[in-house]
């Protein structure tokens, strides 16, 4: 029985095998001119090490200018990674080591300039941070002074004296009366200060917002106008120089803790970014080594330009 044309090539293609360029041809031995190469630069082992160490059935001959086309299948039992030293980085140590300390994860994943950057970025910050809120500080402190100085500052007692001649009341928690078209309506402030059952006046952050903000507390400053008569308030600028000076003072430490809290905000933005970035980066790695060492094949028929007979064409490409 005569085998048909096509299958007769089919059988000659498995004893020889033409090669694309960039591709290798696998076998036994090395072939003349051929030389054995180093697998992954990284790996610093040669073909001829993988064989000897992994037993491989065929050792894989590399051109001068050829790529590995396979590797062995096989491994010694309990091996980690593969023949090349290339092992899968984990996502999730990766982003706890970055959330730990910014760069960590990145350093874990092979990069060696992100960490610095991140790890810089994140120093900075707290750096910023602390230089930011101590200026608060001192101007916060500078201003509260100002306020409770006996020469310029702002009392209670300037404040209360004032409503007992203008609304009638004694603490500004009280109904006071105004007259609206010849109307008397009844009134009450939005907001308050008044001692406590010891007499006290609570200093809080709420007192020294309130003193420079709202026209209400005007009369306690001590360069506001003696009140003697309701009828003192008509045409008189609440905005007293002593005010605006306190006010000024007061909007510049709030300028220095607003800067602290976007940098506050920026430094934490750093730190999450640096662990999702770590984990995003063990992921491309990862991606990277399962394309390492991919072969394609394909089988054709052409035509020999010598002979103009037809071939069977068997191509094996190796990528790396």
């Amino acid at each position: 029985m005569r085998f048909p044309t096509m299958l007769k090539f089919t059988f000659c293609a498995m004893f020889a095998i033409v090669l694309c360029p960039g591709v290798v041809r696998a076998s036994g031995t090395p072939a003349s001119g051929q030389r054995l190469g180093p697998v992954n630069p990284r790996a610093g082992v040669s073909l001829g090490e993988l064989s000897s160490a992994y037993a491989l059935g065929n050792t894989l001959a590399l051109t001068e200018n050829g790529a590995l086309l396979a590797q062995a299948d096989d491994q010694p039992a309990g091996a980690e990674g593969d023949v090349l030293g290339l092992e899968p980085k984990s996502p999730r140590r990766a982003f706890l080591k970055s959330l730990l300390i910014p760069g960590w994860g990145q350093w874990y994943t092979g990069n060696r300039w992100k960490p610095f950057l991140y790890l810089g970025l994140e120093a900075a910050g707290w750096l910023s941070w602390s230089n930011f809120r101590s200026k608060g500080d001192d101007l916060e402190t500078e201003y509260q002074a100002f306020a409770d100085s006996p020469e310029a500052g702002w009392t209670y007692d300037r404040y209360e004296n004032a409503l007992n001649i203008v609304y009638d009341i004694s603490v500004d928690t009280m109904k006071y009366t105004v007259f609206v078209d010849g109307v008397p309506q009844d009134r009450v402030f939005s907001h308050h200060i008044y001692p406590d059952t010891e007499g006290h006046i609570s200093k809080n952050q709420t007192y020294y917002e309130n003193i420079g903000k709202y026209d209400q507390f005007a009369f306690g400053w001590v360069d506001f106008p003696d009140i003697l008569e309701p009828g003192d308030t008509t045409g008189v600028n609440f905005v007293t120089p002593n005010r605006q000076a306190y006010l000024k003072k007061r909007d510049n430490a709030n300028r220095e803790f607003n800067k602290a809290s976007t940098v506050l905000i920026l430094t934490i933005g750093n730190h999450l970014l640096s662990a999702f970035e770590a984990a995003w980066s063990a992921k491309r790695y990862n991606r990277s080594i399962d394309r390492f060492g991919s072969v394609d094949t394909d089988l054709r028929l052409t035509q020999s330009e010598a002979t103009g007979k037809l071939m069977t064409q068997f191509a094996l490409r190796y990528h790396f």
